[in-house]
């Protein structure tokens, strides 16, 4: 999908012109394009008649496919989604490498949260206080105020 496209897209589902964005989406989710996917992942049709449950299950097959396609905010939303428990049982194993991946697909704010948790040893992340510090640098390093604020408190504990 090209960018122009994207951004018209992203517009569309600020504004909530969500069957306008569909129609726009629709020859791109038929190609199987990972951008599409991601973007259909986050809302529902009131045309559609689709329940609760049918939209967990369709928007999380979407980003495992967005994911699966190098769509970075897919794999994070992954790795939250795991995390967390939401849409799915908690599962730290699925969490730790939806993090990994949205990592490898230059994710910087992953690296704050699952930096996070593995330097803590939270929400069932087995502890790392190594590999949690260095991507909590890396996150502060390319930005994140989150970590920034973290590292200071973890500085100052010693």
């Amino acid at each position: 999908m090209e960018n122009q496209i994207k951004q018209h897209a992203e517009t569309l589902l600020d504004n909530g012109d969500l069957e306008e964005l569909y129609a726009l989406l629709s020859p791109y989710l038929e190609q199987g394009d990972p951008y599409a996917q991601f973007l259909y992942s986050s809302f529902s049709l009131e045309s559609t008649n689709e329940s609760e449950t049918e939209f967990e299950e369709r928007s999380m097959q979407l980003l495992i496919n967005a994911s699966e396609g190098g769509i970075a905010e897919a794999s994070y939303r992954l790795g939250v989604i795991y995390l967390y428990g939401d849409f799915v049982e908690t599962n730290s194993n699925s969490s730790s490498e939806y993090f990994e991946r949205a990592i490898a697909q230059g994710h910087s704010h992953s690296k704050f949260t699952y930096g996070f948790s593995l330097y803590y040893g939270s929400s069932g992340v087995n502890q790392d206080k190594a590999r949690g510090l260095k991507l909590l640098e890396e996150a502060a390093k390319e930005g994140n105020e989150l970590a920034v604020e973290e590292l200071k408190i973890i500085y100052a504990k010693g």
